[in-house]
């Protein structure tokens, strides 16, 4: 009997540390995205990073019309952009296109003035072909 506390006390640790992973799985994951420059007449598929998982949340029970009612989602916390450039384009054709990159990821609430508080979708669109 001695024995199996002994076990479970040293186990604790682990157990707590996998139960924080699973309360909140907001973290960077690699995307695929397309651009499409139809004045270029190319396209091209890049690999980039967002932020992707679950966020702790809880419905209420009651809502009242006179309170704001808002869900936590998995957002950037801090990003950079990068540049793409098409190349072969027409004289004053718009050749360059500018995308985000997350570089860290916090469970808030989405601001829909810079975000788009969509789902984002997992599949990767291909380009038409010309």
């Amino acid at each position: 009997m001695r024995m199996r506390s002994v076990v479970m006390v040293m186990l604790l640790p682990a157990l707590m540390m996998s139960g924080s992973e699973c309360r909140s799985s907001c973290r960077l994951t690699n995307i695929s995205i397309t651009l499409e420059s139809e004045e270029c007449g190319s396209c091209i598929t890049i690999d980039t990073t967002a932020c992707a998982g679950l966020c702790k949340t809880q419905e209420s029970v009651y809502r009242s019309p006179t309170m704001m009612n808002y869900q936590n989602t998995c957002n950037f916390r801090e990003w950079t952009y990068e540049t793409y450039e098409f190349k072969g384009c027409p004289a004053r054709a718009d050749s360059i296109f500018s995308y985000p990159v997350a570089l860290s990821c916090e469970c808030s609430k989405c601001n829909s003035d810079v975000t788009d508080c969509g789902v984002l979708s997992q599949q990767t669109i291909s380009c038409n072909v010309y």
